[in-house]
């Protein structure tokens, strides 16, 4: 979160008429949303992410979908003011589809291995180790970096409904009005973040070219008092170009649109550190 941070308040009735939530209960004193280990200690999560990414150069223009599907366990513990961190998946199905036919490799290796790190109770990520990818599963989806992206980052303060917290990176959060599931009172969260990228490197290469990328994601995140992260939508749209220069022949346009979803699994909890 940077330095340059700072609060906007918007009456609560103008986002209950936006989200059509009328008279849902809602808890008017600022809450505070925060990770703890006992959230996420032998927790569940169902992943699925679905995508398109058409690309146009040299005249020529090309689509791919590509897709991922898992669930996610979970190892914490409360180490020094943040949570160490361990997931792994116990299923996982990646695939890429193009022109040329489906891809669909075989995810065994790396079913079960652990991707280990350091949690703020905001949610910022710090990996300290990641399994072996197969190059199978490599060649189809970037998986080291899967347990980095998984979890929304918080507001690092408490939030009225209708307050919204923004930071010099370009991240938003906004309190919905609360809803109900049952007799649970489910919290809301509405995510915006926009991000530009001026230079990337090439692949195998230390060297960056100029690039101009724009990437815009719209989400909301359900949460619970007791359980912590319920659910996290996600809609990312992801536009670059790269113009004609140096190893780069022709200008490459390309956009990327994605949609991910997170949500909790029903589960027994067992006994603290018996997880698999």
């Amino acid at each position: 979160m940077g330095s340059a941070a700072k609060w906007l308040t918007t009456p609560a009735i103008t986002w209950v008429a936006l989200c059509g939530m009328g008279g849902a209960p809602t808890t008017r004193d600022p809450v505070l949303f925060r990770y703890s280990a006992s959230h996420l200690q032998c927790a569940r999560f169902g992943e699925t992410s679905t995508g398109t990414l058409e690309a146009e150069t040299g005249g020529r223009r090309r689509r791919e979908t590509i897709g991922r599907s898992g669930v996610w366990n979970f190892r914490a513990a409360a180490v020094a003011g943040e949570i160490a961190l361990e997931g792994w998946y116990d299923s996982l199905a990646v695939w890429r589809e193009s022109p040329e036919g489906k891809l669909v490799p075989d995810t065994d290796g790396l079913i079960g291995g652990r991707y280990r790190g350091r949690l703020s109770p905001s949610g910022e990520y710090r990996s300290e180790g990641v399994p072996f990818v197969p190059d199978e599963v490599a060649e189809v989806a970037d998986m080291r970096g899967a347990a980095g992206d998984l979890l929304p980052l918080l507001s690092p303060a408490g939030l009225d409904v209708g307050q919204v917290w923004r930071d010099s990176a370009g991240l938003e959060i906004r309190r919905l009005p609360d809803s109900t599931a049952g007799t649970r009172v489910v919290l809301r969260l509405l995510l915006h973040a926009r991000t530009s990228l001026h230079q990337a490197r090439l692949p195998g290469d230390s060297s960056s070219i100029e690039t101009q990328q724009m990437s815009v994601e719209n989400g909301r995140v359900s949460w619970d008092a007791a359980a912590g992260l319920l659910h996290r939508e996600r809609h990312i749209v992801v536009e670059t170009t790269v113009p004609a220069g140096g190893p780069i022949r022709w200008p490459v346009r390309s956009r990327l649109v994605q949609d991910v979803t997170l949500s909790r699994l029903a589960s027994d909890r067992p006994a603290p550190g018996s997880c698999s």
